[in-house]
């Protein structure tokens, strides 16, 4: 497989969205997981759009290429975003990843921002170098594609997959060395694997190879022991402080948008994320108050 000579990460020219408005606050985007619309009072682009915008996002993000068409259209006339597409990248496979993704982002050049890959494989255990050689090949192929698309591509962590870990994700950016490349910090799978001790450090060394984050309610603890009914909550609710998380981004100049995780929350998303974007606003409002 052919590849163009690699291009070395630094802070300068990491690819991504302003996350200041023009007072110079931070202020990043916002965005919905689709697992946030499970419980909607109906399913159809037109009401899930409404129902984000209504609710003060600033887009979503959808799971697979399925129902791409179907949203864009929604989306623009309502003036949000696809931030993101959830896919899954297999390193046992000839074809790791979707065999109509360049045709996809080849049609919407411009309307899709950030792909994120959870990562899988049966030949090698969860966290293991072993598989790195294989991910940074396939991720180098999709960094070449897509950067003439304006495409950033995470590493989604995902608890019992081959990537579970945040750090997973960024030894494996450092060895793509590919600055549309990065690791995404989801706070749910880093509470469950990590716990919560020592995020400040960890996620602060990750720069300049963060590329997307997750944030959720969640409680306090020993997080590693807890189920996901504790540690996915509407953004507000639960005892973890997520200020701890938006401090580190406002103080490494993260420039990328922040999505919210709605996986298993049992509330009607008309309720929780017009909640969620209330707390969200209130976090951010601290933050840029704070000296």
């Amino acid at each position: 497989m052919q590849h163009s000579i690699p291009l070395i990460l630094s802070s300068a020219v990491m690819l991504n969205f302003g996350a200041c408005n023009d007072d110079g606050k931070f202020h990043p985007e916002f965005f919905a997981f689709q697992t946030g619309f499970a419980n909607a009072t109906k399913n159809d682009p037109a009401y899930l759009a409404d129902m984000v915008q209504t609710a003060g996002f600033d887009g979503v993000e959808l799971m697979g290429l399925g129902r791409v068409d179907a949203f864009l259209p929604e989306l623009a006339k309502r003036n949000l975003k696809l931030h993101a597409l959830y896919l899954k990248l297999d390193l046992d496979s000839k074809q790791p990843y979707d065999a109509n993704l360049k045709q996809v982002l080849t049609k919407h050049k411009g309307q899709i921002h950030y792909l994120w890959f959870h990562v899988h494989s049966g030949k090698h255990p969860r966290s293991d170098p072993a598989g790195d050689e294989r991910c940074v090949e396939v991720l180098r192929e999709l960094s070449d594609f897509a950067r003439p698309l304006n495409v950033r591509i995470g590493i989604y962590m995902h608890v019992g997959l081959w990537a579970e870990r945040f750090s997973d994700g960024v030894r494996i950016a450092r060895k793509v060395k590919r600055d549309n490349v990065g690791a995404v910090f989801n706070l749910c799978h880093y509470l469950r694997t990590v716990g919560p001790d020592n995020l400040e450090q960890e996620l602060t060394g990750a720069f300049p190879h963060v590329m997307l984050v997750s944030i959720n309610g969640a409680d306090d603890g020993d997080t590693t022991r807890m189920g996901w009914n504790r540690l996915i909550q509407p953004l507000g609710d639960g005892t973890f402080d997520v200020a701890r998380v938006l401090k580190v981004l406002r103080t490494m100049n993260y420039d990328g948008p922040v999505g919210l995780q709605g996986f298993a929350v049992p509330q009607k998303p008309e309720e929780f994320f017009p909640a969620s974007v209330k707390a969200w606003n209130k976090y951010i409002r601290n933050i840029n108050n704070r000296p």
